[in-house]
């Protein structure tokens, strides 16, 4: 639910027009959420190289099983604007303007979120692991972040339109009148979304999300493959009271190791971006118009992920090299490692209890997630205001609006950069600028032209039935475009962090592109050629960016046509006919980046969408309309 109110008010007096207002808006989303509560096993071909083999033979990869999750949460925003409007001369305007801010973060009515503060213990859950806090605790306001109010966006703006007459400015500009010149600079908060804290939800004491660390077996999904260690048993689950005194003394090895558990920095604060635009029009006609632009974005503090509790390749490496079982190496993070009698643990590492059997005066290690300590295992992410983006275009549009003819071609020559573009991508966890690479959304050319004609068959067939020649109208769109960079990927863990999805591979050489309708040196369907592209090292992450080439373009025309035929005065029948992609062009999709996936990585599988049903084929559709 959404509770909203807001008012404007403005006045003209002289060469100002004064405008302000405000407004408030309260948000609350109960969420109540059921993922796995009977369990569930996941078969990856681990263990024999097949999905199906693994699962004929009981070997899951790992179990996974969570208690029911709640979530009652809420926000608050309020914002107030004034600007004036000044006319300081016939052919000159300003606009100055600020606007206030206060976005509150959101926040659960009980407290049922929570969060990781490295080094930071709990007073709310006394036997929490050492990081791992709730709201209540020192430093952990009920938002987690934070409210700010000190966040106020100035606005600036400027219109004018050029007198010359004569000269060569005068021939430039058309004389007074019939050009135009704007500019603009602002600074827009934008508040951080609810999505932030449903990661939040569930998580332990409020919730039990369960992932096994390691293989375990079909008929006893609490106990591992490998040496036959319990792992507990995790449920029935039974949801603490908030605030309940039990709270002090609660068990909380039944959540242990924390896994799955994002957590939310509470430093955080509301994303802003920096918008900016120039733009010169000029009057070619009394109907045509040619606008000269650039735009531009910064933005600023945006929210993304990175893992809070990653491997150390540097630990696992450095095992080896003291001759710990098993060999530590590729997704053995959660691996329990054995160092021979005598040999002393490094001193970043944990060390835990051996398994019974084990040779006396052996060393055990619980795996390589040293970050946080043992309390934790895989995927914690992080969410927090590392994340940054640019975006600058230049843009030329040719507009005409005549009686019967509407004309629009825009070109788009544009750079957008940014080190995450959405909430899922995650950032490099050592350096978010690693992660620095073009936006998944960069698109370096786009031309664009749409028209509609209203065609006069009347006048040329003035002798025929008025109701047959009148209403007739052709439209029609057509795009050419650059595509989007391509994502690039290494899975199976070679940089022996352990997920993340921020490994790539090296880049080795130039990367070669061709036309995937035809044969080249890998068949058909390639794109671009694997050999620029090597594994990347052990233990390290590959040289390569996320993303630095674009894939395959656009090429797409959609026409329509139309006859609109009035019956009676307050009667008329409408008939479209409309086409996607007319001209039937395969615009292909995106080509796989995932270099371990040697059978496609530089192929493209399939085809852009397009029109009402999702083909990337060539597709019509008829409709009739009757109003009255």
């Amino acid at each position: 639910n959404t509770w909203h109110v807001s008012d404007t008010f403005s006045k003209a007096q002289g060469r100002h027009t004064v405008k302000f207002g405000g407004e408030f808006r309260y948000l609350q989303i109960n969420e109540r959420n059921t993922c796995a509560p009977n369990g569930d096993f996941t078969f990856d071909g681990s263990i024999t190289g097949n999905d199906f083999a693994d699962y004929l033979l009981g070997a899951a990869q790992n179990y996974n099983q969570c208690s029911q999750q709640f979530l009652d949460s809420r926000s608050r925003y309020g914002g107030a604007f004034a600007e004036d409007t000044f006319k300081v001369k016939p052919n000159l305007t300003l606009n100055l303007g600020v606007r206030w801010e206060v976005s509150m973060p959101w926040y659960d009515t009980q407290g049922k979120i929570e969060t990781i503060v490295p080094g930071l213990q709990s007073t709310q859950f006394p036997t929490a692991p050492l990081g791992w806090v709730v709201p209540g605790d020192p430093g952990i306001p009920s938002t987690l972040a934070p409210t700010r109010y000190n966040d106020f966006s100035p606005r600036l703006g400027i219109a004018y339109s050029p007198g010359f007459k004569d000269g060569m400015a005068g021939k430039i500009f058309g004389g007074p009148g019939e050009s135009s010149i704007r500019a603009s600079y602002g600074i827009y908060y934008t508040s951080i979304e609810d999505l932030n804290l449903f990661y939040e939800v569930g998580d332990a004491p409020f919730g039990l999300y369960w992932v096994s660390p390691n293989p375990v077996n079909f008929d006893q999904p609490f106990q591992e493959v490998a040496n036959g260690m319990s792992e507990g048993q995790r449920f029935p689950f039974v949801l603490p009271k908030p605030g309940s005194p039990a709270n002090k003394t609660l068990d909380y090895s039944i959540y242990l190791p924390i896994s799955f558990s994002p957590g939310y920095d509470i430093h955080n604060r509301p994303p802003y971006a920096e918008h900016y635009n120039l733009s010169i029009q000029r009057e070619l006609s009394k109907s045509t118009v040619l606008t000269l632009a650039y735009v531009g974005t910064q933005g600023h503090k945006l929210i993304s992920q990175y893992d809070a509790n990653p491997g150390d390749f540097a630990l696992c490496l450095q095992l080896n090299q003291l001759g710990a079982t098993p060999t530590c190496g590729r997704n053995g993070e959660n691996q329990t490692y054995t160092l021979p009698p005598g040999v002393a643990a490094p001193a970043k590492a944990y060390t835990t209890p051996c398994p019974t059997g084990t040779p006396a005066g052996s060393t055990c290690i619980p795996g390589t997630r040293d970050h946080l300590g043992p309390a934790f295992s895989q995927d914690n992410s992080f969410t927090a205001n590392i994340a940054n983006s640019s975006y600058s275009a230049g843009q030329i549009t040719v507009e005409r609006k005549a009686a019967d003819f509407t004309f629009l071609a825009a070109y788009t020559f544009a750079k957008a950069m940014d080190n995450s573009s959405g909430f899922g991508q995650w950032v490099n966890f050592l350096n978010p600028r690693l992660s620095r690479s073009l936006s998944a959304y960069d698109i370096t050319h786009n031309f664009v032209v749409s028209y509609i004609w209203a065609v006069p068959f009347d006048r040329a067939f003035g002798k025929l039935p008025k109701r047959l020649t009148r209403g007739w109208a052709l439209n029609g769109v057509t795009r050419y475009s650059g595509g989007l960079p391509v994502g690039l990927s290494q899975g199976g863990d070679y940089s022996l962090v352990g997920g993340g999805n921020t490994d790539v591979p090296n880049l080795v050489g130039n990367v070669v592109t061709q036309n995937p309708r035809k044969d080249g040196p890998n068949g058909a369907n390639t794109y671009f050629l694997p050999d620029a592209f090597a594994s990347g090292p052990n233990g390290g992450f590959g040289n390569a960016n996320r993303q630095f080439f674009h894939g395959p373009g656009i090429n797409v025309t959609d026409f329509g046509i139309s006859k609109r035929t009035k019956i009676w005065e307050t009667v008329g029948l409408e008939i479209r006919a409309e086409f996607f992609n007319v001209f039937n062009h395969a615009n292909f999709s995106n080509p796989h980046g995932n270099f371990n996936n040697t059978d496609t990585f530089g192929r493209v599988t399939s085809t852009r969408s397009f029109g009402d049903t999702g083909s990337g084929s060539r597709e019509g559709q008829i409709s009739a309309k009757f109003t009255w």
